[in-house]
Protein backbone atom coordinates (compact mmCIF):
# COMPACT_ATOMS: atom_id res chain seq x y z
CA UNK A 1 0.00 0.00 0.00
CA UNK A 2 3.15 2.30 1.06
CA UNK A 3 4.19 1.79 -2.66
CA UNK A 4 0.68 3.07 -4.04
CA UNK A 5 0.87 5.88 -2.29
CA UNK A 6 4.41 7.18 -3.02
CA UNK A 7 3.28 6.36 -6.77
CA UNK A 8 0.52 8.32 -6.57
CA UNK A 9 2.05 11.27 -4.76
CA UNK A 10 4.82 11.51 -7.64
CA UNK A 11 2.61 11.25 -10.51
CA UNK A 12 0.44 14.01 -9.09
CA UNK A 13 3.28 15.93 -8.65
CA UNK A 14 5.01 15.53 -12.21
CA UNK A 15 1.27 16.02 -13.63
CA UNK A 16 2.10 19.38 -12.65
CA UNK A 17 4.83 19.99 -13.12
CA UNK A 18 4.59 18.95 -16.79
CA UNK A 19 1.63 21.43 -17.07
CA UNK A 20 3.63 24.61 -15.65
CA UNK A 21 4.18 27.12 -18.28
CA UNK A 22 7.84 26.56 -17.14
CA UNK A 23 8.25 22.83 -18.48
CA UNK A 24 6.02 24.10 -21.64
CA UNK A 25 9.56 26.32 -22.32
CA UNK A 26 11.81 23.19 -21.62
CA UNK A 27 12.98 25.28 -18.79
CA UNK A 28 13.83 24.30 -14.70
CA UNK A 29 10.94 25.80 -12.73
CA UNK A 30 12.07 28.91 -10.99
CA UNK A 31 9.34 28.21 -7.74
CA UNK A 32 8.05 25.07 -6.75
CA UNK A 33 4.24 23.99 -6.38
CA UNK A 34 3.11 22.78 -2.79
CA UNK A 35 0.89 20.01 -2.86
CA UNK A 36 -1.59 20.38 0.18
CA UNK A 37 -1.80 17.87 2.59
CA UNK A 38 -3.41 19.37 5.63
CA UNK A 39 -4.31 22.77 5.40
CA UNK A 40 -7.15 23.87 7.98
CA UNK A 41 -9.27 21.38 6.55
CA UNK A 42 -8.18 21.28 2.65
CA UNK A 43 -5.99 19.21 1.52
CA UNK A 44 -4.66 18.59 -2.50
CA UNK A 45 -4.64 14.76 -1.77
CA UNK A 46 -7.94 13.42 -1.05
CA UNK A 47 -6.95 10.24 0.50
CA UNK A 48 -5.25 11.89 3.80
CA UNK A 49 -7.09 11.54 6.48
CA UNK A 50 -5.80 12.65 9.49
CA UNK A 51 -8.73 11.07 11.59
CA UNK A 52 -7.82 7.51 10.34
CA UNK A 53 -4.48 6.54 11.95
CA UNK A 54 -3.80 3.75 9.45
CA UNK A 55 -4.05 5.74 6.42
CA UNK A 56 -2.05 8.82 7.64
CA UNK A 57 0.40 6.85 8.85
CA UNK A 58 1.03 4.91 5.77
CA UNK A 59 0.94 8.13 3.44
CA UNK A 60 3.39 9.84 6.17
CA UNK A 61 5.53 6.83 6.17
CA UNK A 62 5.67 7.23 2.08
CA UNK A 63 6.40 10.88 2.09
CA UNK A 64 9.61 10.12 4.65
CA UNK A 65 10.95 6.81 2.02
CA UNK A 66 10.35 9.89 -0.69
CA UNK A 67 12.14 12.05 1.06
CA UNK A 68 15.17 10.12 1.81
CA UNK A 69 15.74 9.46 -1.75
CA UNK A 70 15.34 13.39 -2.47
CA UNK A 71 12.72 13.05 -4.72
CA UNK A 72 10.82 15.05 -2.62
CA UNK A 73 10.90 17.63 0.32
CA UNK A 74 7.85 18.34 2.79
CA UNK A 75 7.03 19.93 5.84
CA UNK A 76 4.88 19.04 9.02
CA UNK A 77 1.95 20.75 10.58
CA UNK A 78 3.20 23.31 13.08
CA UNK A 79 2.58 21.90 16.27
CA UNK A 80 2.09 18.36 15.11
CA UNK A 81 5.96 16.94 13.93
CA UNK A 82 5.79 13.29 13.06
CA UNK A 83 1.80 13.40 13.32
CA UNK A 84 0.42 15.49 10.33
CA UNK A 85 1.84 16.41 7.20
CA UNK A 86 1.53 20.04 6.08
CA UNK A 87 3.00 20.14 2.85
CA UNK A 88 5.09 18.75 0.50
CA UNK A 89 7.04 19.39 -3.55
CA UNK A 90 9.13 17.65 -5.84
CA UNK A 91 13.04 18.43 -5.77
CA UNK A 92 13.39 19.36 -9.31
CA UNK A 93 16.68 18.25 -9.24
CA UNK A 94 16.06 14.45 -8.63
CA UNK A 95 13.32 14.74 -11.95
CA UNK A 96 15.03 11.93 -13.86
CA UNK A 97 15.36 9.59 -11.01
CA UNK A 98 11.64 10.40 -10.08
CA UNK A 99 10.80 9.31 -13.98
CA UNK A 100 13.03 6.37 -13.67
CA UNK A 101 11.55 5.40 -10.44
CA UNK A 102 7.81 5.13 -11.98
CA UNK A 103 8.79 3.59 -15.29
CA UNK A 104 7.28 6.77 -16.32
CA UNK A 105 8.54 8.42 -19.96
CA UNK A 106 9.50 11.69 -19.55
CA UNK A 107 6.52 14.23 -21.27
CA UNK A 108 9.14 15.95 -23.42
CA UNK A 109 10.84 12.59 -24.71
CA UNK A 110 6.74 10.93 -25.80
CA UNK A 111 6.74 14.93 -27.62
CA UNK A 112 9.51 14.73 -29.57
CA UNK A 113 8.81 11.28 -30.19
CA UNK A 114 5.68 11.87 -31.65
CA UNK A 115 7.14 15.72 -33.17
CA UNK A 116 9.21 12.42 -35.01
CA UNK A 117 6.53 10.36 -36.15
CA UNK A 118 4.60 13.87 -37.88
CA UNK A 119 7.64 14.77 -39.60
CA UNK A 120 8.16 11.73 -41.64
CA UNK A 121 4.53 11.39 -42.34
CA UNK A 122 4.65 14.84 -43.86
CA UNK A 123 7.51 13.95 -46.21
CA UNK A 124 5.47 11.03 -47.22
CA UNK A 125 1.38 12.00 -47.65
CA UNK A 126 0.29 14.03 -50.85
CA UNK A 127 -3.30 14.49 -49.79
CA UNK A 128 -4.54 17.83 -49.40
CA UNK A 129 -6.70 17.55 -46.31
CA UNK A 130 -4.17 15.11 -44.68
CA UNK A 131 -0.76 17.90 -45.02
CA UNK A 132 -2.77 20.38 -43.64
CA UNK A 133 -4.08 18.40 -40.63
CA UNK A 134 -0.30 17.07 -40.13
CA UNK A 135 0.82 20.83 -40.32
CA UNK A 136 -1.12 21.93 -38.31
CA UNK A 137 -1.17 19.52 -35.80
CA UNK A 138 2.61 19.38 -35.72
CA UNK A 139 2.98 23.39 -35.19
CA UNK A 140 -0.02 22.82 -31.86
CA UNK A 141 2.18 19.96 -30.40
CA UNK A 142 5.44 21.84 -30.88
CA UNK A 143 4.21 25.15 -29.27
CA UNK A 144 2.65 23.70 -26.52
CA UNK A 145 4.92 21.06 -26.17
CA UNK A 146 1.76 18.78 -24.81
CA UNK A 147 0.08 15.80 -26.79
CA UNK A 148 -2.82 15.64 -25.37
CA UNK A 149 -6.34 18.06 -26.83
CA UNK A 150 -4.64 17.61 -30.13
CA UNK A 151 -3.79 13.83 -30.61
CA UNK A 152 -4.61 10.85 -28.33
CA UNK A 153 -2.33 11.00 -24.98
CA UNK A 154 -2.64 7.14 -25.00
CA UNK A 155 0.16 5.90 -27.04
CA UNK A 156 -0.79 3.09 -28.25
CA UNK A 157 -4.50 5.20 -29.79
CA UNK A 158 -2.00 8.00 -30.65
CA UNK A 159 -0.16 5.33 -32.85
CA UNK A 160 -3.31 3.71 -34.29
CA UNK A 161 -3.92 7.40 -35.61
CA UNK A 162 -1.18 7.78 -37.26
CA UNK A 163 -0.96 4.55 -38.78
CA UNK A 164 -4.56 4.64 -40.54
CA UNK A 165 -3.42 8.05 -41.94
CA UNK A 166 -0.37 6.96 -43.36
CA UNK A 167 -2.45 3.86 -44.83
CA UNK A 168 -4.71 6.33 -46.41
CA UNK A 169 -1.74 7.94 -47.72
CA UNK A 170 -0.43 4.60 -49.65
CA UNK A 171 -3.77 2.84 -50.68
CA UNK A 172 -4.50 1.04 -54.02
CA UNK A 173 -8.05 0.44 -53.52
CA UNK A 174 -10.60 2.49 -54.90
CA UNK A 175 -12.74 1.69 -52.40
CA UNK A 176 -12.24 -0.54 -49.66
CA UNK A 177 -14.38 -1.85 -46.82
CA UNK A 178 -14.46 -0.46 -43.23
CA UNK A 179 -13.51 -3.60 -41.55
CA UNK A 180 -11.27 -4.78 -44.44
CA UNK A 181 -9.09 -1.91 -43.93
CA UNK A 182 -9.06 -2.19 -40.40
CA UNK A 183 -7.77 -5.91 -40.68
CA UNK A 184 -4.91 -4.38 -43.04
CA UNK A 185 -4.07 -2.10 -40.42
CA UNK A 186 -4.28 -4.17 -37.29
CA UNK A 187 -4.98 -7.40 -37.71
CA UNK A 188 -8.07 -7.21 -36.30
CA UNK A 189 -11.21 -6.66 -38.27
CA UNK A 190 -12.74 -4.01 -35.16
CA UNK A 191 -10.00 -2.02 -34.03
CA UNK A 192 -10.40 0.63 -36.40
CA UNK A 193 -13.92 1.14 -35.19
CA UNK A 194 -13.07 1.19 -31.53
CA UNK A 195 -9.95 2.95 -31.72
CA UNK A 196 -9.33 5.26 -34.43
CA UNK A 197 -12.71 5.64 -36.13
CA UNK A 198 -14.76 8.46 -34.25
CA UNK A 199 -11.40 10.88 -34.05
CA UNK A 200 -10.55 10.42 -37.95
CA UNK A 201 -14.31 11.26 -38.84
CA UNK A 202 -13.62 14.04 -36.50
CA UNK A 203 -10.52 15.08 -38.25
CA UNK A 204 -11.97 14.22 -42.20
CA UNK A 205 -14.78 16.76 -41.63
CA UNK A 206 -12.94 19.74 -40.25
CA UNK A 207 -10.44 19.42 -43.38
CA UNK A 208 -12.73 18.58 -45.64
CA UNK A 209 -15.07 21.40 -45.12
CA UNK A 210 -17.98 19.31 -44.36
CA UNK A 211 -19.15 19.45 -40.62
CA UNK A 212 -22.68 18.84 -41.66
CA UNK A 213 -21.77 15.33 -43.48
CA UNK A 214 -22.89 11.90 -42.14
CA UNK A 215 -19.68 9.78 -40.18
CA UNK A 216 -20.22 7.59 -43.46
CA UNK A 217 -19.87 10.31 -45.97
CA UNK A 218 -16.70 11.86 -44.32
CA UNK A 219 -15.01 8.26 -44.50
CA UNK A 220 -16.09 7.66 -47.91
CA UNK A 221 -14.33 10.47 -49.06
CA UNK A 222 -11.17 8.28 -48.53
CA UNK A 223 -12.54 5.28 -49.75
CA UNK A 224 -13.81 3.82 -46.62
CA UNK A 225 -17.09 2.03 -46.75
CA UNK A 226 -19.11 -0.20 -44.39
CA UNK A 227 -20.81 -1.35 -47.99
CA UNK A 228 -19.90 -1.30 -51.55
CA UNK A 229 -21.25 2.44 -52.36
CA UNK A 230 -24.57 2.40 -55.01
CA UNK A 231 -24.08 4.90 -57.83
CA UNK A 232 -27.83 6.00 -58.64
CA UNK A 233 -28.76 7.38 -61.72
CA UNK A 234 -31.73 7.42 -64.10
CA UNK A 235 -31.55 7.95 -68.20
CA UNK A 236 -30.48 6.40 -71.37
CA UNK A 237 -27.60 4.68 -69.95
CA UNK A 238 -25.62 1.20 -71.23
CA UNK A 239 -23.14 -0.78 -69.63
CA UNK A 240 -21.34 -3.21 -72.00
CA UNK A 241 -19.80 -6.18 -69.46
CA UNK A 242 -17.93 -9.10 -70.36
CA UNK A 243 -21.31 -11.17 -70.14
CA UNK A 244 -23.12 -8.81 -71.99
CA UNK A 245 -24.86 -5.50 -72.54
CA UNK A 246 -27.19 -3.95 -69.84
CA UNK A 247 -29.72 -1.23 -70.61
CA UNK A 248 -30.93 0.88 -67.84
CA UNK A 249 -33.27 3.22 -70.62
CA UNK A 250 -36.54 1.61 -69.79
CA UNK A 251 -35.94 1.83 -65.87
CA UNK A 252 -38.77 4.74 -65.46
CA UNK A 253 -36.99 5.33 -61.91
CA UNK A 254 -33.58 4.96 -62.40
CA UNK A 255 -31.01 2.12 -61.56
CA UNK A 256 -27.31 1.87 -59.90
CA UNK A 257 -23.81 0.55 -60.23
CA UNK A 258 -21.09 0.25 -58.30
CA UNK A 259 -17.40 0.35 -58.72
CA UNK A 260 -17.02 -3.02 -59.66
CA UNK A 261 -19.41 -2.57 -62.70
CA UNK A 262 -17.96 0.46 -63.70
CA UNK A 263 -14.41 -0.91 -63.78
CA UNK A 264 -15.52 -4.13 -65.46
CA UNK A 265 -17.76 -2.51 -67.94
CA UNK A 266 -17.76 0.37 -70.26
CA UNK A 267 -20.39 3.33 -70.09
CA UNK A 268 -22.26 4.43 -72.89
CA UNK A 269 -24.87 7.34 -72.75
CA UNK A 270 -27.42 7.28 -75.40
CA UNK A 271 -26.93 9.78 -78.36
CA UNK A 272 -29.96 11.70 -77.49
CA UNK A 273 -28.84 13.01 -74.12
CA UNK A 274 -28.62 16.67 -74.20
CA UNK A 275 -28.03 17.87 -70.33
CA UNK A 276 -26.47 16.22 -67.46
CA UNK A 277 -27.84 17.08 -64.28
CA UNK A 278 -26.01 16.29 -60.86
CA UNK A 279 -28.03 16.79 -57.61
CA UNK A 280 -27.04 16.90 -54.06
CA UNK A 281 -30.33 15.81 -52.18
CA UNK A 282 -31.35 12.45 -52.27
CA UNK A 283 -35.15 14.08 -51.91
CA UNK A 284 -34.51 16.35 -54.91
CA UNK A 285 -33.19 13.75 -57.14
CA UNK A 286 -36.30 11.66 -56.61
CA UNK A 287 -38.74 14.16 -56.76
CA UNK A 288 -36.94 15.55 -60.14
CA UNK A 289 -36.28 11.90 -62.07
CA UNK A 290 -40.40 11.71 -60.47
CA UNK A 291 -41.79 14.76 -62.51
CA UNK A 292 -39.27 16.77 -64.29
CA UNK A 293 -37.14 14.65 -66.12
CA UNK A 294 -37.29 14.47 -69.78
CA UNK A 295 -36.29 11.79 -72.21
CA UNK A 296 -32.86 14.23 -72.87
CA UNK A 297 -31.41 14.24 -69.60
CA UNK A 298 -29.25 11.97 -67.81
CA UNK A 299 -29.63 12.84 -63.69
CA UNK A 300 -27.92 11.36 -61.05
CA UNK A 301 -27.67 11.50 -57.29
CA UNK A 302 -24.38 13.45 -56.29
CA UNK A 303 -24.87 13.34 -52.48
CA UNK A 304 -22.03 14.63 -50.65
CA UNK A 305 -17.99 15.16 -51.50
CA UNK A 306 -17.88 12.32 -54.18
CA UNK A 307 -15.86 9.30 -52.95
CA UNK A 308 -12.68 8.12 -54.97
CA UNK A 309 -15.09 5.73 -56.42
CA UNK A 310 -17.64 8.18 -57.80
CA UNK A 311 -14.95 10.23 -58.72
CA UNK A 312 -14.30 6.83 -61.28
CA UNK A 313 -17.66 6.97 -62.10
CA UNK A 314 -18.32 11.03 -62.55
CA UNK A 315 -15.23 10.40 -64.71
CA UNK A 316 -16.75 7.79 -67.06
CA UNK A 317 -20.04 9.31 -67.65
CA UNK A 318 -18.07 12.63 -68.97
CA UNK A 319 -16.20 10.82 -70.99
CA UNK A 320 -19.30 9.47 -72.78
CA UNK A 321 -20.96 12.75 -73.04
CA UNK A 322 -22.52 13.25 -76.55
CA UNK A 323 -21.40 16.16 -78.82
CA UNK A 324 -23.34 18.71 -77.76
CA UNK A 325 -24.11 17.44 -73.94
CA UNK A 326 -24.03 19.90 -71.15
CA UNK A 327 -23.10 19.42 -67.48
CA UNK A 328 -25.16 21.24 -64.88
CA UNK A 329 -24.84 20.44 -60.85
CA UNK A 330 -27.94 21.32 -58.41
CA UNK A 331 -26.90 22.02 -54.82
CA UNK A 332 -27.74 23.52 -51.58
CA UNK A 333 -27.39 27.27 -52.15
CA UNK A 334 -24.29 27.34 -49.38
CA UNK A 335 -20.64 26.40 -48.56
CA UNK A 336 -21.37 23.06 -48.84
CA UNK A 337 -23.21 22.93 -53.01
CA UNK A 338 -20.53 25.72 -53.66
CA UNK A 339 -17.54 23.46 -52.46
CA UNK A 340 -18.91 20.58 -54.21
CA UNK A 341 -19.39 22.34 -57.44
CA UNK A 342 -15.57 23.98 -57.23
CA UNK A 343 -14.48 20.44 -56.88
CA UNK A 344 -16.57 18.97 -59.80
CA UNK A 345 -14.99 21.66 -62.03
CA UNK A 346 -11.80 21.30 -60.55
CA UNK A 347 -11.38 17.03 -60.57
CA UNK A 348 -13.86 15.90 -62.79
CA UNK A 349 -14.85 18.78 -65.71
CA UNK A 350 -14.33 22.85 -65.84
CA UNK A 351 -17.41 23.11 -67.82
CA UNK A 352 -20.34 21.82 -64.89
CA UNK A 353 -23.09 24.70 -65.08
CA UNK A 354 -24.67 25.88 -61.69
CA UNK A 355 -28.56 25.21 -61.67
CA UNK A 356 -31.33 26.88 -59.71
CA UNK A 357 -27.96 28.01 -57.88
CA UNK A 358 -28.04 31.52 -57.81
CA UNK A 359 -29.44 35.05 -56.32
CA UNK A 360 -32.90 35.11 -58.00
CA UNK A 361 -33.30 31.86 -56.37
CA UNK A 362 -32.29 32.81 -52.66
CA UNK A 363 -34.82 36.17 -53.36
CA UNK A 364 -37.90 33.65 -54.83
CA UNK A 365 -37.58 30.94 -51.71
CA UNK A 366 -36.18 34.05 -49.33
CA UNK A 367 -38.82 33.03 -46.76
CA UNK A 368 -37.18 29.38 -46.52
CA UNK A 369 -33.46 30.99 -46.22
CA UNK A 370 -31.26 30.33 -42.86
CA UNK A 371 -29.30 32.15 -41.04
CA UNK A 372 -26.08 31.41 -40.57
CA UNK A 373 -22.96 32.42 -38.00
CA UNK A 374 -19.91 34.99 -38.45
CA UNK A 375 -17.83 31.80 -38.40
CA UNK A 376 -19.94 29.94 -41.20
CA UNK A 377 -19.61 33.18 -43.08
CA UNK A 378 -15.40 32.90 -42.91
CA UNK A 379 -15.67 29.87 -44.79
CA UNK A 380 -18.12 30.89 -47.16
CA UNK A 381 -15.79 34.13 -47.72
CA UNK A 382 -13.15 31.29 -47.95
CA UNK A 383 -14.42 30.56 -51.54
CA UNK A 384 -14.34 34.13 -53.26
CA UNK A 385 -10.62 32.63 -53.20
CA UNK A 386 -11.59 29.20 -55.83
CA UNK A 387 -11.14 30.53 -59.21
CA UNK A 388 -13.31 27.35 -60.39
CA UNK A 389 -16.16 29.41 -58.78
CA UNK A 390 -15.70 33.04 -60.40
CA UNK A 391 -19.19 32.84 -61.97
CA UNK A 392 -20.43 32.44 -58.84
CA UNK A 393 -18.81 35.17 -56.57
CA UNK A 394 -22.22 37.40 -57.03
CA UNK A 395 -24.23 35.03 -55.11
CA UNK A 396 -21.96 34.19 -52.69
CA UNK A 397 -21.49 37.66 -52.22
CA UNK A 398 -24.95 38.36 -51.59
CA UNK A 399 -25.54 35.73 -49.19
CA UNK A 400 -22.82 37.01 -47.02
CA UNK A 401 -24.17 40.52 -47.44
CA UNK A 402 -27.25 38.95 -46.12
CA UNK A 403 -25.92 36.17 -43.94
CA UNK A 404 -28.37 33.80 -45.64
CA UNK A 405 -27.84 30.20 -47.23
CA UNK A 406 -30.55 27.71 -48.84
CA UNK A 407 -30.93 24.25 -48.98
CA UNK A 408 -32.43 22.77 -52.12
CA UNK A 409 -35.20 20.99 -50.50
CA UNK A 410 -36.67 23.89 -49.42
CA UNK A 411 -37.58 24.13 -53.59
CA UNK A 412 -39.86 21.23 -53.47
CA UNK A 413 -42.15 23.35 -51.37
Amino acid sequence: MSFNYKKQILSLLLDWYEDSPAHTRNQKPDRRRTMKLYDKGKTDFGVYNIENSTIRKDINQAVLDLADKKYIEFEWMQGEKNHILSKLWLNFDSIDQVYTYLGRKPKGDAVDEVLSQLRKLLDQIQEEWAHRWLEETYAAISRKRAIGNVLPENKSECDDLLKVISRLSQRTEIEILERIFSIQCFGDSKRFEHSVKPRLVRILKKYLGQDECTDDDALRFVGIVRYPEQFEFSGALSVLLPNGLVDFSPLLFGGTLTIDDVKEGRIELGAGIRRILSIESRANYVEYIRKSQSKNEFVLFHGGQFSPAKSVFLKAIVSSMPQGCMFYHWGDIDYGGFSMLARLRREIMPEVHAWKMGIEDLRQYSKYTIRFSEAYGKRLASLLEEPQLHDCYSCIEFMLKGSIRLEQEAMLV
